[in-house]
């Protein structure tokens, strides 16, 4: 290959990248539990929270025994992977492009829809729910901050599913 045609083809592949570059636009920023849960339970008119969960992902995947060991996770102060979320620009909401196993275990739990089971290190936890914990503990785990990377709106949709195919790949 002549280093003509070898040049013309890095040039193409540079503007490639500088082309998908400016539509990952993002910034890193954390949010409480309690924030993440309000945002994502109260919904409009189409069902849809400030913080939702796109159709393609809405199944919940968990098991009791996984959304436990999660719960006992952010208890203990475990670290927690980063949510993904990018802001759509016609809605003014924020998808969930990474992590909503984990908010809508978060959701369930806080609304006392399951029991903590199958616990191995806080196993005095098993058979509980949100509101059997102490009040302090309560506040505690609402408070807990989330690290979060938020997409600009700069991101399309065609960006937004290829993130999330490579995390899920």
């Amino acid at each position: 290959m002549s280093q003509a045609i070898r040049q013309d083809i890095i040039n193409i592949a540079e503007e490639q990248i500088d082309e998908i570059r400016q539509k990952i636009d993002y910034h890193t920023t954390e949010y409480t539990i309690e924030f993440i849960v309000d945002k994502y339970l109260e919904q409009d008119d189409a069902g849809l929270g400030e913080i939702y969960i796109p159709e393609f992902q809405k199944k919940l995947r968990w098991d009791i025994n996984h959304q436990s060991l999660f719960i006992e996770s952010i208890i203990l102060g475990v670290p927690i992977a980063a949510m993904i979320v990018a802001e759509i620009e016609e809605t003014g909401k924020i998808a969930i492009v990474d992590g909503a196993q984990r908010v809508m275990t978060l959701a369930a739990f806080l609304t006392n829809q399951f029991q903590l089971s199958s616990l191995q290190t806080l196993n005095s936890l098993n058979g509980s729910y949100f509101k059997d914990l102490a009040p302090s503990r309560q506040r505690k785990f609402k408070n807990t901050s989330l690290r979060t990377i938020v997409f600009s709106d700069k991101a399309d949709e065609r960006v937004i599913n290829e993130v999330f195919y490579r995390i899920n790949s």
